[in-house]
């Protein structure tokens, strides 16, 4: 479908992509003016649309470019992780995706928005892209290592890992904003998401009430 894009020098489209990351970024779908973008990467709007056809073609294929890009980096990393246990291997997964969310905090934020707050009419496409990474991480690198013998009766493996990654993704994201508003460090994101990774880890596999008995 976008051919014509994909044939073009790495340089040249690698310039095109940057600017196009930029503005979705920061103004959104609706705000964000074709003509800013092909001003400023030096292109026709012509041409901007003989690549793409239209401004939401456009916006789709950023944002798919930008959830792939995040994505293979968090699968090269998790790749190199060792650990066969299930709450171990969710700790690193979770510091993982942290770090490469703040490398690539353009692009984080622009998938983040687009998924959260889709454009009119494009709410499907939205959640297909979701879904997308729902089935990659849970599939390929959690529930596989989740021992169905462990598990009480009425705790099925699926809704363990998602509730896992439910409760650890509000601790991603929060070391996320206070990183871009420079309130802390990367390192002291590491310790303290370590830390309080933990604390839900157990939380989440011994339960939070007393036994009566």
């Amino acid at each position: 479908m976008y051919a014509n894009f994909e044939k073009l020098p790495e340089e040249k489209k690698q310039a095109i992509l940057c600017v196009c990351i930029e503005e979705f970024s920061e103004t959104g779908f609706e705000k964000t003016s074709t003509d800013r973008i092909t001003s400023r990467a030096g292109i026709s709007k012509g041409i901007l649309f003989h690549y793409f056809k239209n401004k939401k073609n456009l916006f789709l294929y950023i944002v798919d470019y930008c959830r792939q890009q995040i994505g293979d980096q968090i699968m090269k990393e998790i790749k190199e992780v060792k650990t066969e246990d299930f709450f171990k291997r969710v700790k690193e997964v979770i510091l993982i995706k942290q770090r490469v969310q703040i490398e690539y905090y353009k692009e984080t934020q622009l998938v983040t928005n687009a998924v959260l707050q889709p454009p009119a009419g494009m709410e499907d496409e939205m959640k297909a892209l979701l879904q997308k990474n729902v089935d990659y991480y849970s599939e390929e690198y959690l529930n596989k290592l989740l021992d169905k013998d462990l598990l009480q009766e009425h705790a099925s493996p699926e809704k363990v890992v998602n509730l896992t990654m439910m409760a650890l993704e509000q601790i991603t994201q929060k070391y996320v904003q206070e990183y871009q508003a420079n309130t802390i460090s990367l390192a002291e994101i590491q310790k303290k998401a370590g830390s309080e990774i933990d604390e839900y880890m157990k939380l989440i596999k011994y339960g939070c009430i007393q036994s009566d008995t």
